[in-house]
């Protein structure tokens, strides 16, 4: 009798201890579980994209959407260009998990080691049938070294990129006639960058090219985790003198992220031929067709004031003289006119008030 209430005291005690670890596994399961890391496995430069990689994953499923809270971190860019997490499933043991992960875009500014601190994640998931929790996990802290190459350590911007490139043009092409217009538009393009990290270009135009900029067209696009960036810069330039002027290409410094090498794009210079006959030359042959035939009027007055009679070719000679004048001030006012509306060129000079300030 002993024996048996001994027996089954033991059943009774195992019994109350498995069913107690039951208990406590059912009560506290893994419901949310949240990873994070960086995807940089090689030199990482001012400029360079590098993705942190969010994983949240959960034995159930979820029921609502997923909210990111990025940090501020000097020295840092942190952007959530990706609008949707990529879903998958997992098998654990017996159980299968449901699987989000994020791309997170990190852009460095600076170089030095950057301390990335945790990130919090909020998502919701499924506790029972028809019962959800709304839980916050935050991942721990990470460093991204960020260095400067030597390539790069005398340059002030560069495009850090697996791939960039560069048009220039300038329409229309040939001889233009003083007063016209010339467009020049200059697009960059870019993968894996942000268009506000795509360099402004700067371009001094001669005096002979008054420039008119609009403000840049950027453009950034995300799509499926390819990221691609655009900038478009176009200047309207009108020709106020006579001349032929070359401007520059563009050149840009472009990291190359794939192979680690510094490269430089260039474009060709324009030769822009501004057609009419120079101003300058103009003048001057003008003073000289005044000089000489002034002289010659004076020599012909007195020839015939010696040889007539004073009174009656006095007469003439004032007459002659008055037209003379009248034809040089014609000839005077047609040469020196500026060819360009008062609208473009309201000082009245053939290059305009401003042209010679540009350079």
């Amino acid at each position: 009798m002993g024996a048996r209430l001994a027996n089954g005291f033991i059943s009774l005690l195992v019994f109350l201890v498995a069913s107690a670890g039951v208990t406590v596994k059912a009560a506290n399961p893994p419901v949310l579980e949240l990873s994070a890391e960086l995807a940089a496995d090689t030199l990482v430069v001012p400029g360079q994209r590098v993705r942190l990689l969010l994983t949240v994953a959960t034995p159930r499923w979820f029921t609502s959407g997923t909210r990111i809270r990025l940090p501020e971190v000097p020295g840092l860019v942190l952007l959530q260009n990706q609008e949707f997490a990529a879903n998958a499933t997992e098998q654990r043991g017996t159980d299968s998990w449901t699987l989000q992960r994020w791309s997170i875009d990190v852009f460095a500014t600076r170089p030095g080691t950057l301390r990335i601190p945790g990130v919090d994640v909020t998502a919701s998931v499924s506790i029972t049938p028809g019962v959800s929790q709304t839980l916050t996990r935050t991942t721990e802290p990470l460093d991204l070294d960020v260095q400067i190459p030597s390539e790069l350590a005398e340059l002030e911007h560069w495009i850090a990129s697996p791939n960039v490139t560069v048009q220039d043009t300038m329409v229309p092409a040939g001889p233009r006639p003083v007063g016209s217009a010339l467009t020049r538009r200059v697009r960059i393009e870019a993968q894996d960058v942000m268009a506000m990290m795509l360099p402004a270009i700067d371009t001094a135009y001669p005096h002979e090219l008054q420039a008119y900029a609009a403000p840049p067209l950027l453009k950034s696009q995300a799509s499926r985790g390819a990221l691609s960036a655009q900038r478009v810069e176009t200047t309207t330039l009108i020709a106020t003198e006579a001349a032929d002027v070359t401007l520059d290409g563009i050149r840009i410094y472009w990291w190359n992220t794939a192979t680690q090498r510094l490269s430089t794009l260039t474009t060709d210079d324009h030769e822009i031929t501004i057609a009419g006959a120079s101003t300058t030359r103009q003048l001057n042959m003008l003073r000289s067709f005044e000089i000489a035939l002034t002289g010659l009027l004076l020599l012909m007055g007195v020839l015939l004031c010696r040889a007539l009679p004073l009174k009656r070719w006095r007469q003439r000679l004032s007459q002659w003289l008055a037209k003379g004048g009248e034809q040089l001030k014609r000839r005077r006012h047609v040469l020196v006119a500026s060819p360009l509306p008062k609208q473009l060129n309201p000082g009245g000079s053939p290059a305009g008030p401003s042209a010679k300030t540009q350079r």
